[in-house]
């Protein structure tokens, strides 16, 4: 009798996974709302404006350094002084693709107490640096339109770009790096029918007369701003935790700029 029940009680036990197979219960998958990750391109235009945006304010280089020195500061600064930055940005964010970038990167490798000083001074930093681009806007929109000059129009205009700005910020990283992508092409557009053009007019400056300048910037000064205008590469890493695949995305970029 009590082999039969042992009997019995392994059939139960025995038939019990079958059943199950047999029956299997619904899976319920929670209802969640994709995340969108940027791409390569989306990237790509995202790094430009974070590093330079375009060939808008080095005037001031050419003022001071001359032509010949002011293209040969171009072209040589973004060699040896953005190149080694860029490979150095593209390796630790493929390896470490952290919230914060580079301030994670501080605070993983010193401790809370430096990755609490770089948080600091990138932020002081980023107020100072920040302020220079509406006042350069409303500089280049003032030399073609004096009207703006009147009164606090150059303000005004001014704080409609913060605002809007800040509301692309806000509106998440996915239409940021939409914008840029639009903008990149929009802000080369001038430099690229320069060059086509300029071809055809090669007699153009040949009768040019040049004004004189009010510019104290010497050659130094100039290459302090062509420095300034191709730093920011680290930017570029605080957004690792939104980029598609950042083990690949991220060197690509560095020898696209």
């Amino acid at each position: 009798m009590s082999r039969l029940r042992r009997n019995t009680s392994k059939l139960a036990t025995a038939s019990a996974p079958r059943q199950q197979k047999e029956n299997p219960q619904p899976l319920v998958i929670p209802n969640r709302k994709k995340f969108v990750r940027l791409t390569l391109w989306p990237l790509v235009a995202a790094t430009f404006f974070m590093v330079s945006g375009g060939t808008y304010g080095t005037e001031e280089i050419v003022h001071g350094a001359g032509y010949g020195r002011a293209i040969l500061i171009l072209l040589l600064t973004p060699l040896l002084w953005s190149l080694p930055t860029a490979f150095m940005i593209g390796e630790l964010s493929s390896a470490l693709p952290h919230e914060g970038g580079y301030y994670a990167w501080v605070r993983r490798a010193l401790g809370n107490f430096w990755g609490f000083q770089e948080a600091w001074l990138s932020l002081v930093a980023s107020i100072f640096d920040m302020a220079i681009y509406p006042t350069l806007f409303v500089a280049y929109l003032t030399r073609m339109f004096p009207w703006f000059q009147q009164g606090y129009r150059g303000w005004m205009v001014g704080l409609a770009m913060v605002i809007a700005c800040a509301i692309l910020n806000m509106a998440g990283v996915k239409v940021v790096s939409t914008t840029s992508l639009w903008l990149f092409f929009a802000l080369s557009a001038p430099f690229v029918a320069i060059v086509v053009l300029a071809p055809f007019k090669l007699g153009a400056l040949a009768n040019a007369v040049t004004k004189p300048t009010t510019s104290t910037v010497d050659i130094l000064g100039g290459l302090l701003i062509c420095m300034w205008n191709y730093m920011g590469w680290d930017n570029a890493s605080t957004i690792a935790t939104e980029v598609e695949r950042p083990q690949r995305t991220y060197p690509a970029p560095c020898w696209r700029q």
